[in-house]
């Protein structure tokens, strides 16, 4: 699910309105806020216009996070109140087949291929997102900020687009290896950097500009040969919060034990986050292991992929977050075909799906991650009891606008609500911490 347009949020920065009957607020779990105190206190810095003060957050899972719609909506509450620190970290993916942020206007040409570890086929280099863009010579992108209050909004009925806000700090992360041709970048069309990405053995490189004007438009591309990049960092160089969003369309947690490896704790370490936030489990819910004692089979699954994500950042803020609700359609197995008979019929009348249910794995599955939350040491937040805990998934599903059709992802404006269940959760516990502090 990619849809992103048509989302129309409630005011920016104050607690949301109930746009629609659906949704409960829920808080955080985090005794003593230990989970969140360094992100609080970045915010907090933030908040007081320190210098060069960007709190940054990445925030990972599947499809939900890969659609922007969740993440697009703390975004901008969260830049309202401590201002827009810039996109921050965007994955080189520039292809909705596998991700979108609504907050970066892209277009690009020439040949790409993409790596992703939902499929591997990298070596365990992936870059900070999970996604390798691999720029054949001449391919090219062009890219730039649109903040974080211009994309949570519907676009214009006539069609135009925000127009871009310009950006101060910039970065270019991508790969080094034998036989690989070069990389440039401009800002405006002004080259800031053009050099060789050959080398002996592979490693990952990037290369950071501070530039002495802000500019609004970027691109950087390929030349005398391939060139593998993992993404490119936009800031503003003014206080503010970045929530990057880096999802992945159909990623479990398997994915990141599997094929992440050490090349993203590399990576985390040149980003420093001071929050990451890990949702994972929307492709999970049909788990064997989640019907049995409990399942205590699953938690072992989990902590695999969180301890994946988590080795390099630091000491970083951390807090997992469920996936929603899911149900689905109890169809009876369709028998073999006779062989040799035509398909056209079954094609022309596919089986009628079968009686709603709720996916019975879900409230285990719930369970595992907040106990994997306690063993990390992070925030827990359980996005399912926000959307109503158990069957709820089929609610959403009927009520107008809010669902997609197959119970398990919601739509822009049910994600829209989710995400401003988020964010009072997050204010709150922020500003309690604010206030005890």
């Amino acid at each position: 699910m990619l849809a992103v347009a048509g989302l129309c949020l409630a005011a920016a920065g104050s607690r949301s309105e109930a746009a629609a009957p659906l949704g409960v607020p829920t808080p955080i779990v985090d005794p003593g806020h230990k989970g969140l105190a360094r992100w609080f206190a970045a915010l907090r810095r933030t908040a007081d216009k320190a210098p060069g003060a960007t709190t940054r957050a990445l925030h990972y899972g599947d499809s939900t996070i890969a659609a922007d719609g969740l993440s697009r909506t703390v975004r901008s509450r969260l830049a309202a109140r401590f201002g827009d620190g810039g996109p921050g970290f965007i994955s080189a993916s520039f292809n909705p087949k596998w991700s979108a942020r609504t907050d970066v206007r892209s277009a690009r040409s020439g040949g790409w291929e993409w790596r992703t570890i939902l499929l591997g086929g990298a070596s365990g280099r992936y870059g900070l997102g999970g996604v390798v863009g691999i720029l054949s010579s001449g391919a090219k992108v062009s890219f730039s900020a649109l903040g974080a209050a211009s994309a949570a909004t519907s676009a214009p009925a006539s069609g135009s687009s925000p127009p871009a806000v310009p950006q101060r700090h910039v970065e270019l992360w991508y790969q080094a290896g034998v036989g690989y041709g070069s990389i440039w970048a401009t800002a405006d069309g002004a080259e800031i950097v053009r050099t060789s990405a050959s080398a002996p053995a592979t490693e990952d490189r990037r290369f950071v500009v501070d530039l002495p004007a802000a500019a609004s438009q970027f691109a950087f591309g390929a030349s005398g040969g391939t060139v593998p990049v993992y993404g490119a960092v936009l800031e503003t160089g003014q206080p503010g919060v970045t929530w990057e969003a880096q999802g992945v369309i159909g990623v479990g947690s398997k994915s990141f034990t599997t094929f992440a490896k050490d090349g993203l704790a590399a990576q985390m370490v040149l980003r420093k986050p001071d929050l990451v936030v890990v949702m994972l489990g929307g492709n999970e819910a049909g788990y064997p292991a989640l019907s049995a004692n409990g399942g205590a089979g699953y938690l072992p699954i989990y902590e695999g992929a969180l301890k994946t994500i988590l080795a390099g950042s630091a000491g970083a803020s951390c807090m997992v977050m469920t996936p929603l609700d899911q149900g689905y359609f109890d169809t009876p197995p369709v028998a073999p075909a006779v062989e040799g008979a035509a398909d056209a019929a079954a094609e022309a009348a596919p089986p009628a799906k079968g009686p709603e249910k709720s996916r019975p794995g879900m409230a285990n599955l719930v369970a595992m991650q907040a106990r994997a939350a306690t063993n990390a040491g992070c925030a827990f937040w359980s996005s399912w009891a926000a959307m109503g805990g158990a069957g709820s998934a089929l609610t959403w599903a009927h009520t107008r606008g809010m669902g997609t059709g197959d119970l398990v992802h919601l739509s822009p404006l049910g994600l829209e609500r989710i995400g401003n269940l988020l964010s009072d959760a997050l204010l709150d516990d922020y500003d309690a911490w604010s206030a005890g502090g």
